[in-house]
């Protein structure tokens, strides 16, 4: 229920890797139109939109309508196209793209078709906010997403979100409620092993290469420096 932030863990089957589509994802029986809806967001956080010739400027928000809802075919619509007339089946969601899940009804589920990456994936962070996350169909943890050069302390910090958009907190024995950002450190910024740290640990005391990442769970990512990459391992 309310909101839910995930990624796209799949490669479609038979088409370019990382192009999944939205008609790669089905729906359980309790989604009803209408009822949840997938949101692609800016680097700040905001709805984006998209050029529809025909409909002008609308918000990148999708819904799942079917025949009984009066569409011409079942599958995924702009919420804003109560016409029906552009049908967004074949909108690419490239592997790693993070984005907004919003249900009002309970035991919403969606399903996906394609197949999992045999392969590390390398997701390329663009500057400011990023949403992404665990493109990996099975839990992992922080240890396991290696940064590349370009990622410095502090300049790049991953942000584990509320269903509200806040981000999250934790309760650290020794250090208290912090917010749940962390960042890349290592042995030459002071920390005695590189990896994971709480943003608001500056004595690096709390490693967190071990804390999980569930499979699918959507982040966001805060970059400061050009050309920062996670690459996250195999889903085999």
């Amino acid at each position: 229920m309310n909101y839910n932030y995930a990624v796209n863990t799949f490669v479609a089957v038979g088409k370019t890797k990382a192009a999944m589509t939205f008609g790669d994802i089905g729906v359980n029986a309790n989604v009803t139109y209408t009822s949840t809806s997938i949101q692609l967001l800016l680097d700040n956080g905001a709805t984006a939109t998209l050029d529809i010739d025909g409909l002008g400027t609308v918000d990148a928000t999708f819904t799942y309508a079917t025949t009984d809802d009066g569409a011409p075919a079942n599958g995924w619509y702009l919420m804003e196209d109560a016409g029906f007339e552009y049908p967004q089946n074949d909108r690419v969601l490239p592997l790693g793209q993070g984005y907004l899940v919003d249900v009002s009804d309970a035991d919403a589920a969606l399903v996906f078709a394609g197949a999992v990456s045999k392969d590390e994936t390398e997701v390329e962070l663009a500057m400011n906010y990023n949403f992404t996350g665990n493109c990996c169909p099975k839990d992992i943890t922080f240890g396991d997403i290696v940064p590349n050069g370009n990622v410095t302390y502090t300049s790049t910090s991953i942000q584990l979100l509320e269903d509200n958009g806040a981000t999250a907190t934790l309760d650290i024995d020794g250090l208290g409620t912090v917010d749940a950002t962390f960042t890349y450190a290592t042995t030459d910024d002071g920390a005695p092993t590189n990896g994971w740290y709480l943003m608001e640990d500056a004595g690096f005391e709390y490693p967190q290469n071990s804390r999980v990442l569930k499979a699918g769970q959507g982040v966001l990512v805060d970059v400061s420096d050009f050309d920062a990459t996670f690459t996250f391992p195999s889903a085999l």
